[in-house]
């Protein structure tokens, strides 16, 4: 096939489907390579345009059962079917290293990476991006393989991320695109319980209640066929919301793991260039994440000494012989200028690939991005292990639970966020103090329920509450003091007392113990905001949000950003966040009256008063009297302010 017409040594514009399938187009022609390789290698490099990759490399990765001379040779054929497709300029390089030229490659992939950094896609377009990688493309040996099964796991992260966020901005003007789109996120993986009860929320949310429900069953048969197992209370609860009897019928026993805690081993990071200088560095990030880990006194990390004897290609082995019930792995490249890592952390239960991201760096800030990096990593890991262990310890028999799981298990009664839910956890937090007297974390349940009783107006004296869960507060971190969440939770109601200086000092410990904790950062937005620091509170939240996207508070995170915005003078962005809160968490208050103030300061009056008029509907003591005992801390200006707009818009 004849390349296109070059002018001078500007390169054609190519583009590239690698979602879904594979397809080159250039100067928006399909073009037609002629082997499987060359395909599988204009794929490889239009991951990274722009950048060079050894040909060793390259040799290894497409045509490892070759020896290298007739692997060199098959890279120069495929290069050369690659220069008459695309046009001579489209291919850099040397004889040590190739790539494509940067500004001429566009692929679905790039978009995708660049939406989940910045959003602002519309629903038609992200269907376009929910693809598998490669789809139908196999690959015919271990490290292509290799290659290939990461690039999936990591799409599909980036797809179910991006589908999630765009489904929860749509829902408030489009519910049925935002429907479609919450189908699109359960058909990337089924097993994913929050995608689920993702879309049997929107469907209650349109009226079709009995969809929603036959949507649960659905999800409810899939993990009793094919796991073995319930879903979890979180997903149950939901569906007894719109029926109850709907989660009544019997199910299969459940599996059990016989280990109560979080358990992880980090194996030893592969170095992909597999010179010696990449060892010691690919070796030193693994050993990083594992000190910090052991930071973490919830989490039983397994010691390097025996998580390094496995090699990160036998992931399910290491599990095993370890006892872990989590595994992370990674693998470091170095090119040129540049440094890239690429891990994914494996539930050994279940075989499933819970979580991959990718990092990259200038290789000049090597050392400076390792921190950076390994925090990156552990507030993903933490966030996935965590939801994962809450639904896990909450598919045993309460008689079977221990202090640990009986922790995690009121935790999980306290986000339920209602009265009689709150007693419950009360009853599980105290029984594990008793069984554990040296326990901090029961303590700091207890303290952490009398703050949900408050924020949720759930207590009849509020100011008893507070009192209270500070003494247990205080308890919790006499017992440890190096507990992020104690020290978090503690801060928290210091800040509600309106004691801002000691809620500080706790909440930036509890940031020093644990960099990577989401709970830290929204503390520290909620004391900026009720000090009236806008910038700070924004900054905050947002570090929140981005560290745990799937916290059970990512409603009250995003609050709190919407009232910072309305303090930076941003009602419209106030007003777009303020939803998305108000449609994750229906029965929280503070989302509404962040709504309505954002609609009272674009001077929609008669839009703000529907607003307050459907609270008071559907929650309980919606007035200014039921929200003074959190405002009473705040600094006048802001509490004269919210006050002012929620008056205008009928609230008594």
């Amino acid at each position: 096939m004849p390349g296109p017409v070059l002018h001078g040594s500007n390169p054609a514009q190519i583009g590239l489907t690698l979602l879904g399938g594979f397809s080159a187009r250039v100067d928006g022609r399909e073009v037609t390579l002629p082997t499987a390789k060359s395909r599988l290698l204009l794929a490889y490099l239009g991951c990274s345009p722009g950048r060079l990759h050894p040909r060793g490399r390259l040799c290894g990765l497409l045509w490892e059962d070759r020896a290298e001379e007739q692997a060199r040779g098959s890279l120069r054929n495929a290069l050369s079917h690659l220069r008459q497709a695309l046009g001579e300029a489209a291919v850099i390089g040397n004889r040590e290293a190739v790539g494509l030229q940067a500004d001429s490659v566009a692929s679905d992939l790039s978009r995708l990476e660049a939406l989940c950094g910045t959003g602002g896609a519309g629903p038609r377009e992200v269907s376009t991006l929910t693809g598998t990688f490669l789809d139908g493309i196999e690959a015919d040996g271990q490290s292509l393989g290799d290659w290939m099964d990461f690039e999936r796991s990591r799409c599909r992260t980036l797809a179910q991320k991006l589908l999630e966020t765009t489904a929860l901005e749509t829902a408030a003007r489009d519910l049925p695109v935002a429907i479609g789109l919450a189908r699109d996120l359960v058909a990337l993986d089924p097993f994913r319980e929050p995608s689920q009860r993702l879309l049997i929320r929107l469907l209650a949310e349109s009226g079709d209640r009995a969809m929603a429900l036959a949507q649960f069953r659905s999800c409810r048969d899939l993990l009793r066929d094919e796991l073995g197992i319930l879903p979890s209370p979180q997903t149950r609860a939901l569906a007894e919301e719109l029926a109850d009897d709907a989660a009544a019928e019997p199910a299969r026993p459940l599996e059990r793991p016989d280990d109560p805690q979080l358990s992880i081993a980090v194996l030893p990071f592969a170095d992909a260039d597999a010179d010696g200088d990449g060892d010691f560095f690919a070796e030193g990030l693994a050993d990083d994440i594992t000190t910090e880990l052991t930071r973490h006194r919830d989490i039983l990390v397994i010691a390097r000494q025996s998580s390094f004897q496995f090699k990160a290609s036998r992931p399910d082995a290491a599990a095993q012989d370890l006892g872990a019930r989590y595994v992370l792995t990674g693998v470091v490249r170095r090119r040129a200028e540049r440094v890239s890592l690429s891990v994914r952390l494996l539930d050994a239960a279940t075989g499933r690939n819970f979580w991959a991201e990718r990092y990259e760096r200038p290789q000049s800030e090597l050392f400076a991005m390792q921190d950076a990096v390994v925090a990156q990593i552990l507030a993903g890991v933490d966030a996935e292990m965590r939801q994962s262990e809450r639904e896990r310890a909450l598919r045993k028999p309460p008689s079977d639970l221990n202090a640990w799981e009986l922790f995690h298990r009121g935790l999980w009664h306290t986000y339920r966020f209602h009265p009689d839910e709150a007693e419950r956890a009360r009853a599980i937090f105290a029984r594990a103090a008793e069984l554990a007297p040296d326990f901090a974390l029961p303590q700091a349940g207890l303290a952490y329920l009398g703050l949900v009783g408050i924020t949720w107006r759930m207590v009849p004296d509020p100011q008893a509450t507070m009192a209270q869960a500070i003494a247990h507060g205080r308890a919790a971190v006499d017992l440890d003091a190096t507990s992020p969440f104690a020290q978090v939770v503690l801060g928290r109601l210091l800040t509600y007392a309106g004691q801002l200086r000691s809620a500080f000092e706790h909440l930036r410990l509890a940031r020093d113990l644990n960099p990577s904790y989401a709970s830290t950062y929204y503390g520290l937005g909620t004391a900026h905001l009720w000090a009236n620091e806008p910038e700070p509170a924004l900054f905050h939240a947002e570090r929140a949000l981005r560290f745990s996207p799937r916290d059970p508070l990512a409603a009250m995170f995003l609050t709190v950003q919407s009232f910072a915005h309305l303090l930076l003078e941003s009602p419209d962005i106030a007003e777009a966040l303020a939803r998305r809160a108000v449609l994750m968490l229906p029965r929280e208050i503070w989302s509404h009256l962040a709504l309505t103030c954002a609609l009272v300061e674009q001077d929609r009056l008669g839009d703000a008063r529907d607003v307050i008029a459907a609270a008071k509907r559907d929650l309980s003591d919606v007035s200014l009297l039921g929200i003074r005992p959190l405002s009473a801390g705040v600094t006048p200006e802001l509490r004269e302010r919210v006050i002012l707009a929620l008056k205008s818009a009928g609230m008594s």
